[in-house]
């Protein structure tokens, strides 16, 4: 497995449950049995669905942002793509075995994305094709690459940071700034701040002005607090 030396930091517990479930948007249980599995019929404890992401030598009631990361993948493959969550659990698996990386779902070079009901890395060449990574003798499948806008940073081809609502809108969440929770690119200011000003019935030009932002990014960071907080 990829060794931490040069992302220890983004490795280190540093959300709660509820704070990663806050920001991938799904439930705390869900993270809670994403990351450690569960017994899913308390008449049986020893029939358990095992975690999504692999069994850890230690349990937190933290996660790191690389967790955070994998789980915001993970949530995607589910909601957007409808891949089932055994599909998930053996893609992550095989990923971690065959490419001998710790977290495949935040790593740059797999680029992973679903693709009939598969999960899939695109093999490039004369005619791209997959290899579906949730079985591997599914090598090649049908269909052609899907440029998707990408929400990550790298460095050291792990996810460093992410833009959860696009390259192009200059709000970040970064493991570096903040503890990790969502700001203003460049500037520090927390997109919660923001939306407690507004809160407190401070309008939006007023806002704008007090902070130095535009107001269309003010009111885009108050949309994306008010999505990740519904």
């Amino acid at each position: 497995m990829t060794g931490k030396d040069g992302y220890s930091g983004r490795a280190q517990p540093m959300y709660t449950m509820s704070e990663a479930a806050h920001l991938a948007h799904v439930a705390p249980v869900t993270v809670r049995r994403w990351l450690y599995g569960y017994a899913p019929d308390r008449r049986h404890p020893n029939w358990r669905t095992p975690p999504v992401f692999g069994d850890r030598d230690t349990l937190s009631p933290h996660v790191s942002f690389l967790q955070l990361i994998e789980i915001v993948v993970a949530a995607d493959f589910r909601k957007v793509s409808r891949v089932k969550l055994d599909v998930i659990t053996a893609a992550h698996r095989n990923a971690r075995t065959e490419f001998g990386i710790e977290y495949p779902f935040a790593h740059e070079d797999l680029n992973l994305e679903s693709l009939g009901g598969h999960i899939v890395k695109w093999i490039m060449g004369d005619t791209p094709h997959a290899q579906a990574i949730d079985s591997p003798e599914q090598f090649s499948l049908p269909g052609l690459v899907d440029h998707r806008i990408h929400q990550l940073d790298y460095d050291k081809s792990l996810a460093s940071r992410w833009h959860p609502i696009g390259q192009n809108v200059p709000i970040v969440i970064d493991p570096l700034f903040a503890a990790g929770l969502p700001t203003v690119e460049g500037r520090g200011v927390s997109i919660q701040a923001i939306h407690r000003r507004w809160l407190a019935d401070q309008k939006i030009d007023f806002i704008a002005r007090d902070l130095h932002l535009d107001r269309e990014l003010v009111e885009k960071a108050l949309q994306y607090a008010e999505k990740v907080a519904a």
